[in-house]
Order: C-alpha cells, then structure tokens, then sequence
C-alpha cells in the first residue's frame, strides 16, 4: 500500500479492550502522524479509557465504543460512514466493528490476516499473535509498518496538562510528611482480573518495609480492586495514601508521573507509569499467555519478577495445586529492587514536565 494516498485522509484505529492494551497501540499513532502530518486520527475505544486516549497529542477526538444492543450496529455504521474516514487500522481485532467499518465503506480496511472475518479486511497483514514471542506494543506497530508505514522510533504521545500534576502535588504535600522533597511509591494491587495478581499480603509487607525506611507509599486501583487494596491498607496499619477508587485516568496519569517507583501487577498503570517515564517494577504470573515477553513493561523488560518453575499455557487457578504461584515471589526481593530503581533517581518522580511519553530508541 502506498501511504501517499492516505495524504488528507481521515483515520481511525479500532482498540476497545483494556487500558494497557491502549497504552500499547498509541504509538500507533505517533507512527502514522510522522509519515502523515496533515491526516486527522481518531481514536475508538472503550468507554473507560477514551479518558487515556485524550491524552495522546496528535488524537484529534476519541469515540467511546457505546453502540452496544438492538440497533447499535447500524448505528455505528451511520457514524462511521458520516465522518468519511479513508483507513480503518483494527488493532484489536473484533468481527462486530470490523463488519461496521466494512458497511460504513471505509475504502481500507486494515487487520491482521488469519481471522475467520479477515475477508472484512482488503488491507490484511500476516502477523500471528498467538506466539507470545513477541511484545504487543511492536505487534501494533507491525500493523501499520505492514501498510508501508514505518515506525523506527517508539513514543506513545500522552501529554499530561500541567495543571492535572499540580493537583496532584497538592495533594501530596497536604497528606505526605516531607512531600516534595521526599521520593514515594505508588503501590497497584488489582489487576481487574487481566491476570494472577500477587498476594495482597505481599503488597502489605513491601509497603510496611518501606514505610519503615521512611518512604512513604500510595495505593491506587480500581473500585472493583477496594477489598484488595483495604486489606493492603489494613496490613500496612494504615501507613500509607489509600487513593483507590479517587482518580481519573488523567490525575492517575499525573500520580504516576511524579512517582519514584510503580510496584504493579500486568496491568494498565504498570504500562502508563512506565510510557510516562517512571521507574517500575512488574509482578507477572507464569502463565503462558500472560508473558511479559509480550505484556511486560515495554521500556523496562528488566524490571520484572516471576515465580520460578516452567510457564503453564493455561491457568486453572484454585484448581492448581501451585495457586497462587505468585506467592513465590517474594516481598524481600521486591524491596530490594525497589531501593535499588529509587536510589537511581533524583528528587520526586522520574517522570519530568517536557518527557512525557518520551521517544525510545527500540
């Protein structure tokens, strides 16, 4: 495909899972406006993270996917077929919004090829997923390198409004003794079931040890992740910022930025704290498909802990004599790491106004 035909041309790309899975594909993004500056890209996503997407810098406005029930599929083809797009790039491939882009006449349609609805696509891409040899965030940028657009240098484009970071501050000096001038860490406890999640005692006696060693710590999560989160709190005897449930996904962008270290499960936070620059460090299961060959922590696949033993191509949790195999890690050996990434930066936060979702070399 030529991608000068593309010059003037409305796009949208098609992600409506999870936060991470976001996070992964903005570069996306940032790929297609360097070959093509003057195209407009629109973002699909799913309602609780279009907030993410309009972070990134070059989005020109984000679709919440809410086209669900009776009448939404030809709903959503009237929409897209309204807006004239020119590409449709399905990064996250789904039959209902691919067969709404193929209706709607979106002249490219672009998807991987080994679907069983991949004839929706005339633009199809060989890429297998399945391996888990590979990491999400070059899979995306496989996709469009394959419409001949490449895709030499890494960035996601999330730019943090400097008042969301103030507020933060704010609130930080108000509940933290000591704050700006002390380093903390955020503490991520759920996972919202995206993987096995280490043990919420385990989180409570990281965060007690660092508490004792004077650092003070911030949990953050989902409602869905309260319970976890209050028996961390409990466990910590209360020594800690409990956030849970308190941020949206731009002040959460902002706690993070500021962070000295992110101690998370896979899941999206761990992936926004390390685009926004920040220190992490990523707890993973053995589980096959939750590699973090493919999930990890894209500019920090070092950072890493995993049970020991042989990774297991399907999870069957409480039925495993293993479960919880997360277990296994163990919250010295976290502590370590952790006073080892903090003693690496400098003040509050690795994160910096002006590096925000910073280029990588990869």
């Amino acid at each position: 495909m030529d991608p000068e035909r593309l010059r003037g041309k409305k796009i949208i790309l098609f992600r409506t899972d999870r936060l991470g899975d976001l996070i992964l594909s903005l570069p996306v993004v940032e790929a297609l406006k360097a070959r093509l500056p003057e195209t407009r890209i629109d973002l699909f996503t799913a309602p609780s993270t279009a907030g993410l997407g309009r972070l990134q810098r070059n989005v020109s406005e984000v679709l919440p996917h809410v086209y669900q029930g009776p009448g939404g599929l030809s709903t959503l083809v009237r929409v897209l077929a309204s807006r004239e797009y020119g590409l449709a790039v399905h990064l996250y491939p789904h039959p209902a919004l691919s067969l709404a882009a193929f209706l709607a006449r979106i002249p490219q349609r672009a998807g991987t090829a080994y679907r069983t609805y991949s004839f929706l696509y005339n633009r199809r891409v060989k890429i297998h997923r399945k391996a888990m040899t590979t990491h999400e965030q070059d899979l995306n940028l496989k996709l469009v390198a394959g419409l001949g657009i490449p895709a030499n240098r890494v960035s996601t484009g999330i730019a943090l409004p400097e008042t969301a970071r103030d507020r933060m501050r704010e609130l930080l000096s108000s509940a933290l003794p000591g704050h700006p001038l002390r380093p903390f860490v955020v503490m991520h406890a759920g996972s919202g079931g995206s993987s096995l999640n280490w043990p919420a005692d385990h989180f409570a006696a990281l965060g007690k040890r660092l508490a004792a060693t004077g650092t003070p710590v911030v949990l953050t999560g989902a409602e869905i992740d309260r319970p976890r989160v209050e028996h961390v709190f409990l466990g910590m005897g209360g020594r800690a910022l409990d956030l849970c449930g308190r941020l949206d996904l731009m002040h959460l962008a902002a706690l993070l930025s500021l962070a000295s270290l992110t101690v998370s499960n896979s899941t999206g936070p761990l992936h926004l704290a390390d685009a926004l620059g920040g220190k992490v460090i990523g707890l993973y299961s053995r589980h096959f498909y939750a590699s973090p060959r493919r999930w990890g922590p894209y500019g920090q696949p070092e950072n890493v802990f995993l049970p020991p033993g042989q990774p297991c191509d399907q999870c069957a949790k409480d039925r495993c004599r293993e479960y919880n195999c997360m277990v296994a890690i163990r919250p010295e050996d976290v502590l370590e790491k952790a006073h080892s990434l903090i003693a690496q930066g400098e003040g509050v936060g690795a994160g910096s106004p002006g590096n925000h979702g910073a280029e990588r070399e990869r």
